[in-house]
């Protein structure tokens, strides 16, 4: 009995799925078709109805199974075939793993992630990974992503190097979004979709990205509107004298130099606008806001390098800088220090100027005013809405890091001194300042 029923179990997983369908909708039609051109059907029913009934059931449950079955054999088939076609395997790293929330010029937000991911090469050809998308969260719009891989043997990475065959390498994901993923602060999981130059596309699920952001914690609608009301209730009362600070660099607009000056600004804000903050660079200078030794990456276990070797690290220069340098240094004591006078005055957030600040210290730095520049920075131009101050941090950051040698060691803690109690984001800085006298005392 058992054998008749295993062949027949054999036999009916033969069958066409058609013939199963076929033999239900027959019974179906048996049990309820109407009489046709004179043909009853009820002395059938009323003498075979019950088997009908059966067989009916039967082949419907049989059809149904048989279906299941075939979407199931073409769902593991699938995911076969798929994984075969996934010759790339990647795998998320702990280490330099973030996320920063940044406020925009026109009060917007944008979302920067970075990811460092190992992947891995299973094929014997090279591959080259062509985009990334972030696909959760959801709720953002993409403005740039790309994965740097480094070229072997090499440390500098570029979106245009394959993964040799067999080969396990490093990636750096880098991604700007449009608004917030999430509360400044918070911790967020994201999925990444990564697509090859075969258009195969891998999902990395579940990545756990913290923040170095401070923690902002939302206000209370209610509880902002009574302070509103109580703060112009009160207004009176809590009316101060204080005054804003005044600016104390005055210069002579007419002088000749100025007009110089004005143009070579001109020139290096239109640099800024194609090589600006959202590449990573700083307008014409040959240096960009990572200046640090192999980019910044550092591989797991290992100290990252802050600082260049001599002989290795670049001087900041472009023909812009050059030309302000030429022109200063062909002006009488009087005009010099007329023209210092103007610069310092373009660290200010009302400035036109103000987003080519990093330029306006370059020069400053150069001409030796670079404690009076900090100082008139911190003073009027932190807090502007064109990371004017923030670029400028990150150029004194690329100046230490690249020209530390050349540096009088005198003027490191007068730098520390102006920047005491800032929280704009430094670049590592101080870091760099401390390793900085820290190789000056072994030179010595």
């Amino acid at each position: 009995m058992e054998k008749l029923f295993i062949k027949f179990l054999t036999i009916v997983k033969s069958l066409p799925l058609w013939i199963l369908i076929g033999l239900s909708l027959a019974g179906y039609t048996l049990l309820f078709l109407p009489p046709i051109s004179g043909i009853n059907f009820e002395p059938l029913r009323k003498t075979w109805g019950s088997w009908i009934w059966v067989e009916t059931i039967v082949f419907s449950i049989l059809a149904i199974t048989r279906t299941l079955d075939i979407i199931f054999d073409f769902f593991v088939s699938h995911l076969a075939a798929t994984k075969q076609s996934q010759i790339l395997r990647f795998v998320p790293l702990d280490r330099q793993v973030w996320w920063h929330l940044a406020k925009q010029q026109d009060d917007s937000f944008a979302s920067q992630i970075h990811i460092e991911i190992q992947v891995t090469n299973t094929s014997d050809r090279p591959v080259q990974i062509l985009k990334v998308r972030l696909i959760r969260p959801k709720r953002v719009e993409s403005i740039h992503a790309e994965v740097l891989l480094p070229l072997k043997g090499s440390s500098y990475h570029s979106h245009t190097h394959p993964v040799l065959p067999f080969d396990t390498v490093p990636a750096s994901v880098h991604l700007m979004l449009k608004g917030k993923l999430a509360r400044q602060g918070k911790p967020i999981r994201v999925t990444l979709g990564i697509t090859d130059q075969y258009g195969t596309e891998y999902r990395v699920k579940n990545i756990a990205v913290k923040s170095h952001d401070k923690v902002i914690i939302e206000p209370n609608p209610l509880k902002a509107g009574l302070e509103i009301i109580a703060s112009k209730f009160f207004k009176s009362r809590n009316r101060t004298t204080e005054q804003p600070p005044v600016m104390p660099w005055t210069y002579d607009p007419k002088a000749t130099n100025i007009s110089i000056c004005e143009s070579i600004l001109q020139e290096e804000r239109r640099n800024y606008t194609a090589n600006g903050r959202g590449r990573g660079g700083l307008g014409s200078l040959n240096i960009g806001l990572q200046s640090e030794p192999n980019l910044g990456w550092t591989e797991v276990g290992k100290i990252p390098k802050l600082l260049w070797e001599k002989g290795k690290g670049k001087k900041i220069s472009s023909s812009n800088l050059e030309r302000l340098l030429k022109t200063y240094e062909s002006l009488a004591e009087p005009d010099k220090e007329n023209m210092k006078r103007y610069l310092l005055s373009q660290l200010d957030k009302k400035s036109q100027f103000a987003e080519v600040a990093y330029f306006v210290f370059c020069a400053l730095h150069r001409f030796g005013a670079t404690i009076d520049a900090l100082k008139t920075a911190r003073t009027f131009l932190a807090g502007d809405k064109v990371y004017g101050y923030s670029n400028l941090l990150g150029t004194l950051a690329a100046i230490v890091s690249n020209e530390h040698f050349d540096i009088d060691p005198a003027l490191y803690p007068q730098v520390l001194d102006v920047l005491k109690g800032d929280e704009e984001n430094d670049f590592r800085l101080k870091e760099k300042i401390n390793l900085a006298i820290l190789e000056h005392i072994d030179r010595q």
